[in-house]
């Protein structure tokens, strides 16, 4: 495991949804989220399990199906880079590279964090799968996910405080929690969206 020196600090409270009083058709709402193939965030990313509680500063750049993702201290110096593209993913920490053909099972290798970095793509943007179970709030968008994915528990997002980026609103607090460990949980907070 990866020995990663940078703040513990987790991620906590809950923010005020800054939201004009406007709904918005939740399918058409879906079928611009799904034609944003090109993207940048900013924010933090807090994790937590039983053995510990971390924060980072994070970017992560994606362009159709391949991303780049960042952590940060609260200095600025680099805790782990990771670049993805379909069937092949390559991590970075404390000067060594690592590599598998599955970007979610390589941070659980390398940093034993349950982080499902596969779909974050899709998460992050507040989009959903038929599979998934969802509801909305009030105004049209997603409120809460619940998500299946392959040997693993479901994961249960929860989503707030959406602005409207351009044409489209987009969630900047996301909290994911393991279905099967409720110990294992992710909060996202997204200060900035920059779509190209």
């Amino acid at each position: 495991m990866v020995v990663l020196f940078f703040s513990a600090l987790f991620i906590g409270g809950c923010a005020t949804p800054v939201r004009e009083n406007q709904s918005v058709d939740s399918k058409l709402h879906q079928q611009r989220l799904s034609a944003i193939s090109q993207w940048q965030v900013k924010g933090r990313l807090a994790f937590k399990s039983t053995e510990e509680k971390v924060s980072a500063y994070m970017r992560w750049r994606q362009k159709n199906k391949e991303f780049d993702l960042t952590l940060t201290t609260f200095i600025g110096t680099t805790i782990m880079t990771m670049q993805n593209q379909p069937g092949f993913a390559q991590l970075e920490a404390d000067e060594q590279i690592y590599t598998d053909i599955d970007a979610s099972s390589l941070i659980l290798q390398v940093t034993g964090w349950n982080i499902p970095v596969d779909k974050l793509a899709l998460w992050i943007k507040g989009q959903y799968t038929r599979s998934d179970n969802v509801v909305f709030d009030d105004n049209g968008l997603l409120s809460s996910l619940t998500a299946k994915c392959r040997a693993c528990a479901p994961w249960t997002l929860q989503y707030s405080r959406y602005k409207q980026v351009g044409d489209v609103w987009l969630p900047h607090d996301i909290v994911l929690t393991n279905s099967g460990d409720p110990n294992n949980q992710i909060k996202i907070k997204i200060s900035a969206w920059q779509l190209t």
